[in-house]
């Protein structure tokens, strides 16, 4: 499994996909399912840059580099993938490869809005030359049924807390960072790494921390906490976006500019979403330490902390905090301003925690 070396889990699925390319007879769709940062999209472009180059190693480096022809990977355009960027994929995907030994297309899978995903049915139960479909979903239940009938599942789970912790040693990590990170990641690898790498991440969940705590706080104070929540997550959205730009040596047009845009903005979207699970986790803790089970508390460096707020607040519902903080990233769907999502989420929280 040379192509997929260095990454942690999954291991089944890396199996079936290493086989496939054994024996050169790759399906022309895959649909990768499981929770977000477990792998599927490393899975994803590292087999479809082995598609592409044909055993031609300087081929597959591009591709890797995301400089071959022959590998698009489709960003939604805001929450959705469009009827016009799937019908460019066929256009595409109905003629010759550019270079390589075929053509690959990623695509969201749980973007696709029904236009887009019926418009891509035929091609993918009557595939045109060799293009071959990768489709990323959080979930069979969140793509359509009869999407999910043209492609060939590939299952990737979350990972073992002790091989993402093994993982970020061989990175170079210390074994105190490297737990906290796997701790914090949740199975998920991608997730992480980020922890252990990107201080705008670590900076969102100091604010979480400072903001998950304040129950005797006034209305002014709480708002405040939650200004430096978002203002955190913005940080995180402004780091993507710098990041994609400086992919740009000869300088971004404005197409570029518009995608960074799009990035960015999903980024400082999924940090708020990040920041609200980060939440939950917290009181998560706080419900197994008052359980007793102390052992099993992801913060493990605040652990002191949170022994000592369920001291102060025998009785509260902690895990009923954690549900609420749950059900509170479902507003992010319908475009609710994160300020009130946060302002809401932490009032209800308080009275689970103070009765």
């Amino acid at each position: 499994m040379r192509t997929f070396e260095g990454m942690a889990g999954n291991e089944p699925a890396l199996r079936v996909l290493s086989r496939a390319l054994a024996s050169d007879d790759a399906a022309h769709a895959y649909l990768f399912h499981g929770p977000p940062g477990v792998g599927k999209e490393t899975a994803a472009r590292r087999f479809g840059a082995s598609l592409v180059a044909g055993g031609d190693e300087t081929a597959q480096s591009r591709a890797l580099r995301g400089l071959h022809p022959d590998l698009t990977t489709v960003e939604p355009e805001g929450r959705f993938t469009t009827i016009g960027q799937v019908r460019e994929v066929l256009s595409l995907a109905a003629s010759r490869p550019f270079e390589g030994a075929r053509r690959v297309f990623v695509l969201r899978a749980n973007t696709l809005n029904v236009q887009a995903a019926n418009a891509l049915l035929k091609t993918l139960e009557e595939p045109e030359g060799g293009a071959v479909f990768l489709l990323l979903a959080v979930s069979l239940e969140s793509v359509l049924p009869t999407v999910v009938s043209r492609a060939q599942s590939v299952r990737f789970n979350p990972v073992p807390r002790e091989e993402v912790v093994s993982f970020l040693l061989w990175r170079g990590y210390d074994e105190e960072e490297a737990r906290l990170a796997a701790s914090l990641g949740r199975g998920s690898v991608g997730l992480s790494l980020r922890y252990a790498a990107e201080g705008e991440l670590r900076e969102l969940r100091r604010a979480v921390l400072g903001a998950g705590f304040m129950f005797s706080a006034n209305f002014d104070e709480r708002a405040r906490a939650v200004e430096a929540l978002v203002a955190r997550a913005e940080e995180v959205g402004a780091a993507r976006e710098r990041e994609y730009l400086a992919g740009f040596e000869d300088g971004a047009d404005r197409r570029a500019k518009d995608a960074a845009k799009r990035l960015g903005k999903a980024a400082r979207d999924g940090a708020v979403a990040e920041a609200l699970e980060l939440l939950a986790l917290l009181y998560r803790d706080a419900a197994v330490a008052a359980a007793g089970a102390e052992e099993l508390v992801a913060n493990v460096d605040r652990a002191g902390e949170i022994r000592a707020r369920v001291e102060e607040h025998r009785g509260a519902d902690w895990s009923g905090a954690a549900r609420v903080l749950r059900e509170a990233g479902e507003g992010l769907q319908y475009n609710v301003p994160p300020e009130a999502i946060l302002e809401v989420a932490l009032s209800r929280t308080r009275r689970k925690v103070l009765g």
